[in-house]
């Protein structure tokens, strides 16, 4: 009889039309809740924006000038006041640090209250605190992937991601109404947490929900979702620029209300929920999926081979009806004796001992953990930077986020027509160049218009370069690991990522310091990551693995291939059930 690899969770989204009506509801609903991670991950840079200022004077409030008496003149600077005493025509000069506050202006004058960071004097010595709270953030990332991806495994995507996704919401709109920075930070590692947990619970969603041939094409339509929520901050933000942060972050948060229905719009994963043998469930949504999309569900079923795991698993039920049921997972035999059946089901659970075991497969991780990293510190750096990119703060931060758009076009045609792996290594290879050459024009540019704004093309570039790879390595990672260990894989590689993610906030900071530093460290990066590459197997057009025994054989045979150079033609047998 058939094991449970043998119900080919494909030919039943096949069967079912790759595109059917079904599909594209579920697809879209999940995919709006994309704009409630993306929202959140960068809104620091409207929320915590830097204005200018120096240090308040109770008598006078001119920008940077001198203030003198007869014998005794007054600096004030960002920072500290200069003071510059005359006597006997000697010059004594001394400085102190602000003792009345500062006064901020970007040019015009600016309320103490539009950024969280001039409500609470997050400059000078205290600068690096509010770069302390986006490092939270994404310290809050790592503990959601790391928690939330294994409770997935074992209660279901579904149940998880919305939980997540309620309580981001919840959260999101508390942060609005804190009293001060040491509740503000708390939250916002919070909202990490159960991000991360939304993000990653349903991109398995996503990716589990259609047959390995249009697996990139739904990643890229994530990408355009994330794109889109990203680039709709910055009207948002525009239009609250004079008033304080707070509505911005309650009008952020309020996108997310509509996860109070959300249990009620989506399905849990099929594949999930054949791999753990709840078999009701699954019938109940290829039924659901062929009524909606006219499809005869006897059809559907025989030609998965989901009807023969079904009859299997009854059969187990009656044979151990007063036993506690064992979920299916990996195997199942059945054979006869002494006239009775004897089916022996077993469940196959994988852990992070289990990767470490295995050398090739630990090897493999510990490249695309590497690559996770350089792509948070990369993505979330040029992000976090753009306010200090010569131009408008609004304009460079919604180019920033539309060059994405071209990105995906170029990874969907990438990934289809030449694999996952080689677009992993173009798209590092042109964001390690395009930085490091930005780098360049900007250590030369010696206050030249035209080179400044060449370096800020350049930065550009790299960004486009680094969300095509982002988005990429994000479906890779999910392709590199058995269905029981995704989730285990997927946590690690985010949770590697924000050990880049932590780290990317204070790239505005060493901007100020050395406004080359940034670009150069991202470009070697980038490079090493296309260099590592080239030891991972690829996984284009490949069936998702089940079991890590078949992981370790295909790593075995396809590491250092490049399917670049023929042609992926699909087999007159695949062709014939995609039609079907």
């Amino acid at each position: 009889m058939p094991a449970v690899e043998d119900v080919d969770v494909d030919k039943i989204w096949r069967a079912l039309g790759k595109w059917g009506s079904y599909q594209r509801r579920q697809l879209i609903v999940e995919m709006v809740a994309i704009w409630s991670c993306s929202l959140h991950m960068l809104s620091i840079v409207f929320l915590g924006y830097k204005p200018d200022h120096e240090c308040k004077n109770a008598y006078n409030s001119s920008n940077g000038q001198a203030h003198s008496n007869n014998s005794m003149s007054r600096r004030f600077e960002k920072c500290s006041i200069t003071y510059t005493t005359n006597e006997t025509g000697v010059s004594i000069v001394s400085t102190t640090d602000c003792t009345d506050g500062w006064r901020y202006f970007d040019p015009e004058p600016y309320s103490e209250d539009r950024s969280f960071i001039s409500e609470w004097d997050l400059v000078c010595e205290r600068k690096e605190l509010a770069e302390v709270s986006q490092t939270l953030l994404m310290l809050g990332q790592g503990i959601g992937a790391f928690v939330f991806t294994s409770l997935s495994d074992r209660y279901g995507r579904k149940r998880i991601h919305i939980m997540c996704h309620v309580i981001i919401f919840c959260v999101a709109l508390a942060t609005a109404f804190v009293p001060n920075f040491t509740l503000f930070a708390v939250m916002r590692m919070l909202t990490g947490a159960f991000q991360q947990g939304t993000g990653l619970t349903l991109s398995l969603l996503l990716i589990e929900m259609v047959p390995r041939e249009t697996r990139g094409t739904v990643e890229v339509c994530s990408l355009l979702f994330w794109t889109t929520g990203i680039a709709i901050v910055t009207p948002i933000a525009y239009i609250f620029r004079n008033l304080s942060w707070r509505y911005l972050q309650i009008c952020l948060a309020c996108l997310s209300a509509w996860s109070l229905i959300e249990w009620w719009l989506i399905d849990e994963s099929l594949r999930w929920l054949i791999a753990n043998g709840r078999i009701k469930e699954a019938k109940a949504i290829i039924l659901r999926a062929c009524k909606t999309n006219k499809k005869n569900f006897d059809h559907v079923v025989s030609v998965s081979g989901f009807r023969e795991y079904e009859l299997n698993y009854e059969t187990k039920l009656e044979v151990k009806k007063d036993e506690r049921a064992v979920p299916l997972t990996d195997t199942m035999t059945s054979n006869k004796e002494n006239g009775n059946t004897k089916i022996d089901m077993s469940v196959k659970q994988y852990t992070v001992i289990d990767l470490v075991k295995s050398k090739r497969i630990f090897i493999s991780s510990l490249i695309m953990w590497f690559a996770w990293t350089t792509n948070s510190i990369t993505y979330y750096g040029i992000m976090l930077i753009s306010s200090s990119l010569a131009g408008n703060r609004f304009l460079n931060f919604f180019l920033g986020s539309i060059v994405e758009y071209p990105a995906a076009a170029a990874e969907l045609y990438l990934i289809t027509r030449y694999g996952r792996k080689p677009a992993s290594i173009i798209f590092h290879t042109i964001c390690g160049t395009a930085l490091i050459i930005a780098t360049i024009l900007t250590t030369t540019a010696g206050g030249n218009s035209a080179m400044v704004i060449c370096s800020t093309v350049f930065t550009l570039i790299g960004k486009f370069a680094i969300t095509g790879s982002f988005s990429t390595i994000f479906l890779y990672t999910h392709e590199l690991y058995p269905t029981n260990m995704r989730n285990v894989g997927v946590g690690l590689s985010s949770t590697a990522a924000r050990v880049g993610g932590m780290v990317a906030p204070f790239s505005r900071n060493l901007a100020e310091i050395a406004a080359w530093s940034p670009g150069l460290v991202f470009g070697i990066m980038c490079a090493i990551v296309a260099v590592t590459m080239f030891w991972m197997p690829e996984t284009h057009r490949y069936e998702l693995p089940q079991t890590l025994e078949e992981c370790e054989q295909w790593y075995k045979e396809n590491r250092f291939h490049l399917p670049c150079c023929r042609k992926h033609d699909v087999d007159k047998t695949e062709v014939d059930q995609q039609m079907t």
